[in-house]
């Protein structure tokens, strides 16, 4: 059984919004907010109107004036989080110590990259549709073909995952076409034996047999053969997904 909190501390009269879903009234509320979402607050949240609310609704001056020094010492959101945490008292050292190298790691990522990793957590809890704009913003600011492939990889993934095998073989598509990776091409022919209604019941059984041929051949260490196999099916393939959009 999990940890229950009981809040017993003061309580905000105007809450602290913290998205569009999410507002918080208690410190208690606040702690768990920022241990379970530590790889999507972004450091911009720990700010003078975070420090306010403290002050003013939950009467936490001691530690919003602290804060405030730390922010106007450009202190870190690593560092702030500390402070918040410590403040509850509500987690044990190895906790503490695993969620500030968690922020620690993400504070010395670019932009673009903590989308991407925030979007693979999500991914990895099933939060697809948070996945999924994770991965957009991260599309939307990375030129970098190598990494665009993972995401794009990564997108098919959400996708695939929800049996939407149409949009999924579209992100692999372009997942092998700007990353040059083997296992997105695998990714994308398997989208579309799968695709409901797109692909005869022939051609999926062929489909079937060419991926069980494929899988011998790459286990085997036979690399040319894999890769012909792999050339073959993604030109017929291709011919048959233009014919059925």
């Amino acid at each position: 059984m999990g940890r229950v909190w009981l809040c017993e501390d003061q309580m905000a009269s105007r809450p602290l919004m913290v998205n569009a879903g999410i507002s918080l009234y208690s410190f208690e509320e606040l702690c768990y907010y920022l241990y379970q979402n530590v790889e999507s607050v972004e450091e911009s949240f720990y700010n003078e109107l975070l420090c306010q609310w403290l002050a003013k609704e939950l009467d936490r001056q001691e530690l919003a004036h602290k804060l405030l020094e730390g922010l106007e010492q450009e202190k870190s959101g690593c560092w702030c989080l500390e402070q918040i945490l410590n403040e509850g008292g509500f987690y044990n050292i190895e906790e503490m110590n695993n969620v500030l190298r968690i922020a620690e790691t993400m504070e010395k990522k670019t932009p673009v990259q903590r989308a991407k990793l925030r979007g693979d957590r999500y991914l990895k809890s099933a939060k697809f549709r948070d996945a999924l704009l994770e991965y957009l913003k991260a599309l939307e600011q990375e030129s970098d073909l190598f990494f665009q492939g993972q995401v794009w990889h990564n997108l098919g993934t959400v996708y695939a995952r929800q049996f939407l095998f149409a949009p999924a073989a579209e992100c692999f598509k372009r997942a092998y076409e700007t990353g040059q990776q083997t296992e997105s091409s695998e990714a994308y022919l398997l989208c579309l034996s799968y695709r409901d209604g797109q692909v005869p019941d022939q051609g999926g059984a062929k489909m079937k047999s060419l991926l069980k041929e494929l899988q011998e051949k790459k286990q085997s260490g036979d690399r040319n053969s894999y890769e012909e196999i792999i050339e073959g099916m993604l030109q017929e393939l291709r011919i048959e997904y233009r014919k059925s959009e």
